[in-house]
């Protein structure tokens, strides 16, 4: 075997830059393979999936049809990363009636760990970049303030979690339309458990991709609160005592991982705010202010729990959106904020006019005064 560069077009954002001819098919050249039914398939099963399992299966077929080559050596994707993969993706091929692809057997065509094995959704977790070595002399509890990319800030809040296991640990809420979990870093004295009668706050940051100081204090004030933490400070001890608190640096990874490649001052302000599918996560959410102030005018109709209307379901609804709104409903926040870039703007429940159609009416909350002195 001969290692080459990659030039399939559907697969030049695998976690590795070369591959080698014949590939496990015994295709023999690139343009063998581009005009296959293989090829061709993980190009759109997307699309025939509804978006299931998107991009986890192109990036396995990629390892099938392009596999890694190291010093002139094919190296296999891993066996259990195909079996876990099928495991979850079935039942969306259930549903268009399709098989399990033959090109993606996991027996055939995929090895086990302990034959020498390469996980193809590897870049997915945020495990591809290598970190750098800090100086041994500095001390555990330094902060290294700088820009993180989709893989540093993931082995950032893996790090920090496991420098504080006891208190914290991470999670994911779901995927974004690319693929990459959207991870959380939560600090209790309980990881990973709600505590009756104690607090559940949450913060989120990134949602407009291309606003990134919110992201960023998020990843710092995680390494923050485990520092201060370990130093004793009495303050954040209180504070992860007896409060569980959340912190989700980036809801838009894919628009960030966007605006980063276009370099700051280059991309003006609209290049990565909205998420691969091109939609705005602020304005993604459903409009209950409006559906509450028509329930307002109903004798005995609850304000407190409100329906989402059947037709929010008929537009577009993002997969990061889809994932915060599951989140919301498995975990019993009290306070919540999302961190934007900027402007200078404050916005809370009601934020809509009470008539759609004037857009700047004063439309006052029943929590207004409690607002103001705040």
């Amino acid at each position: 075997a001969k290692c080459v560069d990659i030039t399939l077009s559907s697969c030049t954002d695998v976690a590795y830059t070369q591959t080698t001819y014949p590939n496990f098919l015994d295709q023999k050249s690139r343009e063998v393979i581009e005009y296959s039914s293989e090829y061709i398939l993980i190009s759109v099963l997307h699309n025939l999936l509804q978006g299931e399992c998107n991009p986890d299966l192109r990036l396995l077929g990629c390892s099938v049809l392009a596999p890694q080559c190291e010093k002139d050596k094919i190296i296999k994707p891993c066996r259990h990363v195909c079996e876990n993969l099928k495991k979850s993706c079935l039942p969306a091929f259930d549903a268009i009636d399709m098989a399990w692809p033959y090109f993606l057997d996991c027996d055939r065509f995929f090895a086990g760990e302990e034959e020498g094995c390469f996980d193809p959704l590897a870049k997915l977790r945020g495990e591809v970049d290598v970190e750098e070595d800090l100086p041994s002399d500095l001390p555990g509890t330094f902060i290294q303030f700088k820009h993180h990319s989709y893989s540093q800030m993931v082995r950032t809040l893996k790090t920090t979690a496991s420098k504080c296991s006891h208190i914290a640990t991470t999670y994911s809420i779901g995927r974004s339309f690319e693929g990459k979990d959207l991870f959380v870093i939560e600090f209790s004295t309980k990881p990973g458990h709600h505590e009756l009668l104690k607090p559940e706050f949450k913060y989120i940051g990134n949602m407009h991709g291309n606003e990134v100081v919110g992201k960023e204090l998020l990843v710092y004030l995680a390494q923050y609160l485990c520092s201060e933490y370990l130093l004793g400070n009495p303050r954040i001890q209180t504070l992860i005592n007896n409060t569980r608190i959340h912190l989700l640096p980036s809801l838009n990874p894919d628009g960030y991982e966007l605006a980063a490649e276009e370099g700051a001052g280059y991309n003006g302000w609209i290049i990565g705010r909205q998420t691969a599918q091109n939609l705005d996560l602020n304005r993604n959410f459903p409009d209950l202010t409006s559906e509450a102030y028509r329930r307002a005018g109903i004798r005995g109709a609850r304000l407190d729990h409100i329906p989402i209307p059947q037709s929010y379901w008929w537009g577009k609804v993002a997969p990061e959106t889809k994932a915060v709104m599951k989140w919301l409903r498995s975990i019993p926040f009290v306070l919540s904020a999302s961190l934007h870039g900027g402007e200078l703007v404050v916005t809370y429940p009601y934020d809509y006019s009470r008539h759609p159609m004037e857009e700047k009416m004063f439309s006052p909350t029943p929590d207004e005064k409690v607002i103001l002195l705040l």
